[in-house]
């Protein structure tokens, strides 16, 4: 995954493009849980991407009992199970098979190209990604991050890119999960995704109150 400038970018038309509130790279433990915390409360434009051909990550693949988040010990693939079934019901889109590639931060100028779909100025980053069907983008408002540990290289970009954001007094990327910390137990990556969820979910929330939407 790079992080690039808009600089790099030839941007795609408005009309090819995926436009959302909310993005979540990830669709592990912690994504499930920041992308439901946001549903549940009334986030209703948002979009979790996977890079594998199903949702889950170590909850498909695990035999740890999960305890702390439920009055019970549950198995991993019965919290997969839970998430699943939220999303049905909350309608929560999803798409699986979505490598993201490159993420852009957006200047004003290259908002332009979003100027038919209103509130231009609110969006913030664009992210390349290759699916079956071929290259595709994505537009968000706020960027969610649960995509495990990168890189030094990536680790690198990806906390100078939070420093900007820390500037503007108004910060949109948002790691959690093992992005944020790569020894975390399952039931911390659910925890951490589902704070960071909530903080985008009320961020969001109190824009569109004092837009008047």
């Amino acid at each position: 995954m790079i992080f690039r400038t808009c600089e790099n970018l030839t941007l795609p038309k408005a009309e090819e493009s995926f436009f959302s509130d909310l993005l979540v790279v990830g669709g592990g433990c912690s994504g499930l849980a920041a992308i439901s915390a946001a549903a549940d409360l009334g986030i209703e434009n948002s979009l979790l991407l996977e890079k594998e051909e199903s949702l889950g990550g170590r909850l498909g693949k695990s035999t740890e009992e999960i305890s702390g988040l439920f009055a019970k010990t549950i198995q991993s693939k019965e919290l997969l199970s839970h998430f699943s079934l939220f999303l049905e019901n909350y309608g929560v889109a999803h798409q699986e098979g979505v490598e993201v590639e490159e993420i852009y931060v957006l200047s004003r100028e290259a908002l332009s190209i979003v100027h038919s779909q209103g509130e231009a100025s609110a969006y913030r980053y664009l992210l390349k990604a290759k699916t079956k069907e071929g290259e595709r983008f994505f537009i968000s408002k706020a960027l969610v991050l649960a995509v495990g540990a990168f890189t030094p290289e990536e680790n690198a970009a990806v906390s100078v890119l939070i420093e900007e954001e820390k500037k503007t007094g108004s910060p949109r990327l948002f790691l959690t999960g093992q992005s944020l910390a790569p020894s975390q137990s399952i039931a911390e990556a659910v925890q951490s995704g589902g704070a960071v969820g909530r903080m985008v979910g009320e961020m969001l929330l109190k824009e569109k109150h004092k837009q008047g939407f």
